[in-house]
């Protein structure tokens, strides 16, 4: 038991584990939960740091207030100020209204900066100076608002590197990174492919045979935990009875594989089938036509003949990051 959790349950939140890698993740995190420090949770793209941040704080007394999320790599670079601090009524053209940013909606609360790694260098010192004085003013305002917000962030990147690099401040970053919590890939979790696996078929009624368990467990899951779940929806909609390895190998070697060599049911409707087969088609060229144009959706959105609005909707049907740069692809 750590801090009235148990531990021994294998289960910190909404965040499953198996493996010693990922009990010590999750014994941090309960650790830390109860207190107020700041807190960066680090991984690779689909470890579940977000799944980490809402254990926080749902194990802190802040529990019964608002989580509020925003994603810095997501908002667009000229209204992330907005975002976070919010605006008065024509602070800017299309300020039509007032709004309250993200640290006053998270007041007593806790606000999750999630892909903190993204933040413009030139907003870095205004949320330095909110975290250390605990207020904020609204874009267009004269008077500042005082809040009270445990903020925990998030990043796949490493941030000491970029501090040495200089694209983010090193007093922002001991600010923030109070407590540093690293949750392993999935690849570094022994046994744990298959453990979750076993908890996400619960909800889809589906059954693993053993075959499938030492396939799951020996693959290296560049996506982690996202990848496995996409994976275990599209083989149960596959399988006809207990999920095999043969449900899901063409799905995670990335072989290119013929139609007729992957177990279709044919009792899906047409429409169901074609997006089983189209869909990582579609995330793989849009993965690649947001590297060739280097993150620029205006570029991308002209070079594939889709507006930047229906690009942009399509990012986020495939979990993809409207900012995404080469080898950045996907939100946690």
């Amino acid at each position: 038991m750590t801090h009235g959790v148990d531990l021994d349950s294998g289960r910190f939140g909404d965040l499953h584990f198996a493996s010693s890698a990922m009990r010590e993740a999750a014994a941090l995190l309960a650790k830390v939960a109860p207190t107020d420090l700041s807190c960066v949770v680090t991984g690779e793209t689909g470890t579940g740091k977000e799944l980490a941040a809402r254990a926080l704080h749902q194990h802190s007394d802040r529990a019964a207030m608002p989580f509020v999320v925003v994603d810095c790599g997501a908002v667009q670079r000229n209204l992330i100020e907005s975002e976070l601090f919010g605006h008065e009524r024509g602070a800017f053209t299309g300020a039509e209204r007032a709004r309250a940013g993200a640290f006053e909606t998270a007041d007593k609360g806790t606000l999750f900066l999630d892909e903190i790694g993204e933040l413009p260098l030139d907003l870095q010192p205004k949320l330095l100076r909110v975290l250390e004085r605990g207020e904020i003013k609204r874009l267009g305002a004269s008077r500042r608002v005082v809040v009270d917000v445990r903020v925990v962030a998030a990043t796949h990147r490493d941030l000491p590197a970029m501090v040495d690099a200089e694209t983010f401040r090193e007093d922002l970053f001991y600010r923030l990174a109070e407590v540093v919590v690293a949750l392993p890939a999935l690849r570094d979790r022994v046994g744990g492919a298959a453990f979750l696996a076993e908890r996400f078929l619960k909800d889809l009624n589906g059954e693993l045979t053993p075959g499938a368990k030492d396939a799951l467990n020996t693959r290296r899951w560049p996506g982690n935990v996202r990848e496995l779940r996409n994976v275990l929806r599209r083989a149960a909609v596959m399988s006809e009875g207990p999920i095999e390895a043969a449900h899901f190998a063409p799905l995670v070697t990335g072989a290119q594989v013929s139609r007729d060599a992957v177990p279709l049911s044919d009792h899906l409707p047409l429409k169901e089938a074609r997006e089983l087969w189209l869909e990582p088609l579609e995330r793989r060229y849009l993965v690649a036509v947001l590297a060739r144009h280097e993150g620029d959706l205006t570029s991308a959105a002209a070079h594939i003949g889709l507006h930047k609005k229906s690009l942009e909707r399509l990012l986020r049907k495939h979990a993809l990051k409207p900012m995404t740069r080469p080898g950045a692809g996907e939100k946690d």
